[in-house]
């Protein structure tokens, strides 16, 4: 299967415990960089070098750009190799950086025998794997690469956890337990791979053991060994994890100080040492918290399937009543005026380690174990708001709530709701995925929701905000907006889930944007002799010479306009796939992407 039949390319690999973890990672990189060399190519030039070569000042803030990352790098692969003897993490930030060395290599090493005369360089690489941290490092920099527009407003992605009962085959009660995910981004950045890594990692370069998490699925991109889309499902013996991260807006300018890439770990390795050492929930956000660069600004919630084995016996929880909260400060530190604060919500309910939720901003983490709340609710939903009090006000949030009203509500915003109403309906894969998709463009542009009509220039920051509807349905597509019209918006969903008391984990994903489908015979009506007389019955008796030809003339005619009728109210909703050559966006740069994004869902086959 490839990009062209699913939406999504495959790669599966795997390396040999019996071989040090610097070559492990190092000959992964080699056989990614190798194996996908063409991909990685067209990905940056459709992402990257589309966006550098617009005008020579974008080039300029381009290069400044990568000189960062390309800094931070140095800086961090050799704090690490001194420290990856010992500390765990280190090791693990080091092997990160091991890895796109060698997806280098091998990038070089494809394009060589490809014959073809195509440019590489490793800072493009560094740009692919910091991709969801460019907008906080743009802003320390004063630069401009990203859309301003599309910054103002809450990010489009979200994530959906449900449990619901269900029977097994054999019709014995269970429960399962469901964690959804839709990425957004532009439509350009949709050359997609769903990757598998089953790297046999130690938990340092001198330690026997192997880590907890060997076997690393995500959702992901040519050249970047990190999601992106922030969607993970992590493996081990007696270990099962899944992660999903929503991107939040910081609209406080003052925040931008705390955001340093060589005085902090960026994002990227911090996530890759989370997914490697974590044994649980909370130690995986505890890792996250280690050194934060301020960078790619997330809600994650991680989610523990064995957890969700052990609470349910089928048998009923005991009533809790409101478990006392305490949330307290475990560290805060100054570094070269890099502050960090992590604030750790304890909970010592029932459910325990099933669910965390971490939100992490420049200069704040703040995390706690939500489990009890959501076997209560049934159901969890981010959506680019801050949970937590001190997040919203720090980022201001709150002001923008002020400000532009309910579209910045946490508990009140569009999406809110759709999840607050919607979730008792999301009990299967197919509802979730219609909940997830959900794109209602008759409800979203109805003058209830929008107030842009006297905008004079539609594509004023303050115009985008207040069209509140459709940038904020969980489907949201930007290439089909009433006003500032963007291919950009929801790009993907996935779905993993699992039951209880069974090992394996079903995985789902649909790639591109949501659209919706009529059925061919959803307006055939068939000619009879029972349909014809209680329809008709007037048309005729005004016309009583009518020979047995023009009655059914007569009758057709009637139908197909009654069809039309019944499709056009049908079509309000309509959404059709999204089309290049159809688009108004032809022109932008989207080398070897499928043109017609219809795909269907996909549940890949690994071959391990």
């Amino acid at each position: 299967m490839d990009i062209d039949t699913t939406g999504w390319s495959l790669l599966e690999i795997e390396t040999d415990p019996s071989y040090s973890d610097e070559h492990q990672a190092y000959a992964a990189g080699i056989v990614e960089g190798a194996l996908t060399w063409s991909l990685i190519h067209t990905h940056i030039e459709n992402t990257i070098t589309s966006k550098c070569e617009e005008d020579p000042s974008t080039m300029k803030e381009c290069n400044k750009f990568k000189d960062a990352l390309d800094k931070s790098v140095d800086i961090w692969k050799a704090h690490a190799a001194e420290r990856s003897g010992e500390d765990p993490f280190w090791h693990h930030v080091s092997l990160h950086y091991t890895q796109i060395s060698g997806i280098f290599t091998g990038w070089k090493h494809g394009v060589d025998r490809s014959m073809k005369e195509y440019e590489t360089d490793i800072s493009d690489l560094y740009w692919l794997n910091s991709v969801s941290e460019a907008i906080e490092i743009q802003r320390k920099m004063n630069i401009t690469l990203e859309d301003e527009g599309l910054e103002a407003i809450p990010h489009l992605s979200s994530a959906f956890l449900r449990v619901v009962d269900d029977k097994k085959n054999d019709g014995t009660p269970t429960k399962k337990l469901y964690v959804s995910q839709n990425a957004a981004g532009s439509y350009s950045s949709m050359t997609r791979i769903l990757k598998k890594y089953k790297l046999n990692y130690h938990k340092t370069a001198k330690d026997a053991d192997l880590v907890p998490g060997t076997s690393v699925h995500f959702s992901g991109y040519p050249g970047s060994i990190t999601s992106q889309d922030e969607f993970y499902i992590v493996k081990g013996e007696e270990h099962r994890l899944a992660v999903t991260g929503t991107a939040l807006r910081n609209y406080n300018a003052k925040l931008w100080k705390e955001v340093n890439i060589t005085e902090q770990v960026p994002l990227g390795p911090r996530v890759s040492a989370a997914n490697h050492l974590a044994t649980n929930v909370s130690t995986w956000g505890h890792i996250l918290a280690t050194s934060n660069s301020g960078t790619a600004s997330k809600q994650w919630l991680i989610v523990d399937f064995n957890r969700f084995d052990h609470l349910h016996a089928l048998a009923p929880r005991p009533v809790v009543t409101k478990p006392v909260h305490n949330e307290v400060v475990t560290e805060s530190t100054v570094d070269k005026d890099v502050r960090h604060i992590v604030v750790y919500r304890n909970n010592n309910g029932h459910s325990k380690g099933l669910l965390a939720l971490v939100e992490q901003v420049p200069g704040r983490t703040h995390s706690a174990d939500l489990s009890d709340a959501f076997l209560e609710q049934g159901y969890w939903a981010t959506y680019g708001l801050p949970f937590f009090k001190d997040i919203a006000e720090i980022t201001h949030i709150d002001k923008m709530q002020e400000q532009y009203g309910n579209i910045f509500s946490e508990t009140e915003s569009p999406r809110a709701m759709l999840f607050k109403q919607g979730h008792e309906n999301a009990t299967t894969l197919d509802s979730i995925i219609s909940l997830m998709r959900q794109n209602n463009m008759t409800e979203a542009n109805s003058t209830d929701h929008n107030d842009t009509d006297d905008c004079e220039d539609v594509n004023d920051v303050d115009c985008i905000l207040r069209e509140q509807g459709y940038w904020s349905v969980v489907g949201v597509r930007g290439d089909i907006t009433r006003h500032y019209s963007e291919p950009y918006g929801v790009i993907d969903t996935k779905v993993v889930s699992g039951a209880l008391n069974e090992t394996n984990l079903d995985f789902f994903a649909i790639s591109g944007p949501p659209y919706t489908e009529i059925q061919p015979n959803a307006t055939k009506t068939l000619i009879n002799k029972g349909n014809i007389a209680p329809i008709y019955t007037e048309l005729i008796n005004n016309k009583s010479n009518m020979s047995g030809i023009e009655i059914r003339d007569l009758v057709i005619h009637e139908q197909e306009k009654a069809a039309e009728d019944k499709l056009e109210l049908l079509n309000k909703d309509l959404i059709k796939p999204f089309d290049w050559s159809e688009s108004e966006f032809k022109n932008d740069t989207h080398n070897g992407l499928p043109d017609r994004w219809a795909f269907s869902l996909y549940s890949p086959k690994w071959s391990w």
